[in-house]
């Protein structure tokens, strides 16, 4: 009897599968169906465990041994009583030998498992058999053909084959080798299922383990959901003085609430009691929520790229753009306002950091102050003000750059002593065209919490770049949580 394991998505799937490993005599000994808690930790849904007896699997092995993989696969498709008719009637009866020795006994026929199996009645396949199995076996000559018949009307070429060459004999020449090999078949499979159980086995016991540990830890949870329905719960000390802290740094109460959920559930009573420990996860939690990035130019593999950044207001854009140009070598600033700019300020600008400043203020003298800037193997940084009237002229002139340049890189500008609402209305509206964001005036920021809200809310859009103060180039660090958390806790 081997014994076997199968697990799918649905029912209909593990079935399907019982049926092709095992074949249509295999008898279901149980099944489980992964639901809830249980079931999170499951790969599949279903779990099917069959077994077969030896004379069965037998059989099913000599008829796989015929087919190939797409007849099998069409074979195991037809109804299952068909399919077990067909393997019952299939039978290797050895043809007789001419010629030879005589009487010497030389050229006799071996009896093959299924006569052999025959005159056995006391295996467990003979106690399993059906009065329905029974009848059917008495009643083959009237049954509608043979597995040979099966396969020849699904494919006409397997019958020539079988026909101009006996490969499927059980003479007495190669049938111990066919023996010999499902004894093989059959010890592979009783090795593998000691293998699969093992590590069943393991996974069994941790998955025990991990569950006893959700349930004490909704066991606590439900305690405590008692104590405050029927006002007995006190919130520890710890748990009260962070949630405090966190509303009057100006957080957003979804944030001040899952930070305030995740302790409840992951820290002990005691640690929620102690401010250290409670405040040391606060600062965990918050660091994970900044997503931060590297600049495209920053990279080994680029190759004269071209970095734009993007504002409509005066939010420290322009020195931000000179601050980055001096990290370059190489490098031209290209600026774009509608109205006229104090050429004399960018002249001395660019004289005393040694920089080429252009001033330009429609998109065609962009193209070709660019154009000429490429041409003398220069780094370009644009300096755009995109004050458009029209949402969609913005996205004209965003589309006709990034169509222009193979590498270009888009990066909004925030400020730290603009309102929360001006910087979430300008991640708004550029989110889906920018690859960052920097954020000027950091070293004059009143309110981080407001900027973490910022953030938070379009966190797809990766922080690069923190101006601290307005001397150049001294004043950029590279943007890091740990910078946000400092400034909002005073650390």
């Amino acid at each position: 009897m081997f014994v076997r394991k199968f697990e799918g998505d649905t029912l209909d799937e593990t079935l399907k599968a019982v049926k092709r490993e095992l074949g249509p005599d295999a008898i279901i000994l149980k099944t489980v169906t992964n639901k809830g808690l249980k079931g999170a930790f499951k790969k599949k849904r279903i779990e099917i465990t069959a077994a077969i007896s030896e004379q069965n699997y037998t059989k099913k092995a000599k008829v796989d041994r015929v087919l190939s993989d797409d007849q099998r696969e069409n074979f195991y498709q037809s109804p299952a009583e068909e399919v077990n008719r067909a393997i019952n009637n299939y039978n290797e009866t050895p043809q007789t030998a001419r010629g030879g020795y005589g009487s010497l006994g030389l050229n006799k026929v071996v009896n093959t498992v299924s006569q052999a199996s025959k005159k056995i009645q006391n295996s467990l396949d003979d106690f399993l058999t059906t009065p329905e199995e029974e009848e059917e076996t008495t009643a083959s000559p009237r049954v509608r053909g043979s597995f040979d018949q099966f396969i020849s009307e699904s494919s006409p070429q397997l019958t020539k084959t079988q026909s101009s060459s006996p490969v499927y004999e059980a003479t007495s020449e190669n049938y111990p080798t066919q023996d010999e090999g499902i004894q093989r078949e059959l010890e592979m499979e009783k090795r593998r299922v000691n293998e699969v159980s093992a590590t069943l086995g393991g996974e069994i016991k941790s998955q025990k383990h991990q569950i006893e540990l959700l349930e004490k830890k909704l066991f606590e949870l439900t305690e405590r959901l008692s104590e405050a329905q029927g006002g007995k719960y006190e919130e520890p000390q710890g748990l009260r003085e962070l949630r405090t802290t966190l509303r009057s740094l100006e957080l957003e109460e979804n944030i001040v609430q899952k930070i305030v959920k995740k302790a409840n559930f992951e820290l002990t009573p005691e640690d929620l009691s102690d401010s250290d420990s409670i405040y040391e996860f606060a600062l965990r939690e918050l660091n994970e929520l900044v997503h931060v990035g590297m600049p495209y130019f920053s990279r080994s593999e680029a190759k004269q790229p071209v970095t734009a950044l993007i504002s409509e207001s005066t939010c420290g854009q322009a020195s931000m753009a000179l601050k980055l140009a001096v990290l370059q070598d190489n490098v031209q600033i290209i600026r774009f306002r509608q109205r006229e700019i104090d050429q004399g300020k960018s002249d001395f600008t660019s004289r005393i950091f040694k920089l080429k400043i252009s001033e330009v203020s429609s998109l065609s003298h962009l193209m070709a102050e660019a154009r000429k800037a490429r041409e003398e193997g220069k780094t370009l940084l644009l300096d755009l003000r995109l004050d458009f009237k029209e949402e969609n002229e913005t996205k004209k002139f965003i589309e006709t750059l990034r169509r222009s340049f193979d590498q270009i890189e888009f990066i909004v500008t925030l400020s730290a002593i603009h309102s929360e609402i001006y910087n979430r209305k300008i991640l708004s509206k550029y989110k889906s065209f920018v690859n960052g964001a920097t954020i000027t005036h950091i070293d004059q920021c009143l309110s981080f919490g407001a900027l973490f809200n910022a953030h938070n809310a379009y966190n797809e859009v990766p922080l690069m770049f923190y101006s601290t103060g307005a001397i150049v180039p001294d004043d950029i660090e590279s943007a890091t949580a740990e910078r946000l958390l400092a400034g909002m806790f005073q650390l």
